[in-house]
């Protein structure tokens, strides 16, 4: 038997043995990668470009036009690298986009949903950081006003990416979620006195946030998408940002829309959320989602105990560690990791490999290749190792 990369998925989604461990990748940020396997920069020039537009009368308005025309091109050519990489499924970022953005500075940007970043070089790839919220009261947040989920970049940017790799590769689009999109635009220590002080202003801004997804979700399932995945990040190192109780009453329901809207269309929704979510992913997989992406391992999360637990409910995606096992070892450490995971994680199906977090600038190139070769070589069902 041989399923092509939509095929595989689909059939790891629905907690299926296919005829080989799917791969999957939330995104890619690493120029000296990209210039290995397809002989192009995913970044180089941003930082140029932005500081030789700063004495152009209007700048900020020629640099969003610019940003908005060739955004499309740019996300195609991050799938076309993950294509040549050989994952068999990605993430496509359709918000996060620049519908509303402003610049304060050259060198920094307040994304559609009022989060500030600023442009900085890592490891020869240039990226935005995050740097704190645009919003510091409710006042703030209204007189930001509303996204449009429909705006017709989200569009372009989707059907740009499906152009450059037909089906080479099963993309996912990707929507923001509720719960990180909403500290982030205040930044943490403001939102936490607005959850305490003012929760009834916090849950509109959650469900505010729940229909942006929905609506961006339908908006893509029109245009055809199979499955989502939602960029939603739960936890620190050490736990989950909000209590247990608190994830049940303001996040659990978001996330349970979220997931019956799609269901209704029959599409697969993969949450990422990066931390430790020990103490609420009961709760996330109560939710009704189809997987969970990416066990964080440097947060304590056991994927292999995860899937013993939570196997028959979920696929789970994970989690070949990034920050040591393919930023700092030796190759063989990457095969040893990658055969541990197909070993113990794979058997029964609904297992889907991928790094711990994404391909981020300090993934070396032979790392990433050697997971890689590891999983088509040794991921093929029935497991035999």
């Amino acid at each position: 038997m041989h399923l092509d990369a939509r095929e595989r998925v689909l059939c790891a989604l629905n907690r299926e043995e296919p005829d080989r461990v799917p791969t999957f990748e939330i995104g890619i940020s690493n120029d000296n990668i990209s210039e290995k396997v397809a002989g192009t920069s995913l970044s180089k020039g941003t930082i140029r470009a932005a500081w030789n537009m700063r004495h152009i009368p209007f700048w900020r308005y020629f640099r969003r036009k610019r940003t908005m025309k060739y955004s499309p091109d740019l996300y195609a050519k991050c799938i076309t690298v993950m294509s040549k990489i050989g994952f068999d499924c990605c993430s496509l970022g359709v918000l996060l986009q620049f519908t509303k953005s402003k610049y304060p500075t050259w060198d920094t940007y307040i994304d559609e949903y009022g989060r500030k970043f600023q442009l900085k070089e890592l490891n020869e790839t240039e990226i935005g950081f995050y740097t704190g919220g645009a919003f510091k009261s409710p006042k703030d947040y209204y007189a930001w006003g509303t996204i449009d989920p429909y705006h017709p970049i989200r569009e372009r940017i989707y059907k740009k990416a499906q152009e450059a790799v037909g089906d080479r590769i099963f993309i996912m689009p990707g929507i923001m979620g509720f719960f990180e999109s909403t500290w982030e635009i205040f930044g943490f220590e403001t939102f936490a006195k607005l959850f305490f002080q003012n929760r009834k202003f916090i849950k509109e801004v959650f469900d505010d946030h729940k229909k942006l997804a929905i609506e961006t979700a339908k908006y893509m399932m029109d245009l055809g998408a199979e499955a989502l995945v939602v960029y939603d990040d739960y936890g620190h190192k050490t736990g989950p940002f909000i209590s247990p109780k608190d994830f049940r009453k303001y996040v659990y329901p978001c996330l349970k829309e979220f997931t019956r809207t799609c269901h209704n269309r029959g599409v697969k929704v993969l949450l990422h959320s990066d931390g430790n979510l020990n103490q609420i992913v009961e709760g996330i997989v109560d939710a009704g989602i189809d997987a969970l992406h990416p066990w964080e391992p440097q947060a304590n999360m056991d994927i292999i105990e995860g899937k013993k637990k939570y196997g028959d409910k979920i696929c789970v995606v994970g989690n070949v560690d990034p920050m040591y096992t393919l930023s700092e070892a030796p190759v063989e450490t990457v095969r040893e990791e990658v055969l541990r995971l197909l070993k113990n994680v794979a058997p029964g199906g609904g297992y889907i490999l991928s790094s711990g977090h994404s391909v981020h600038p300090r993934v070396k190139y032979e790392n990433l290749m050697e997971m890689m070769k590891t999983v088509q070589k040794y991921g093929n069902y029935p497991i035999q190792i």
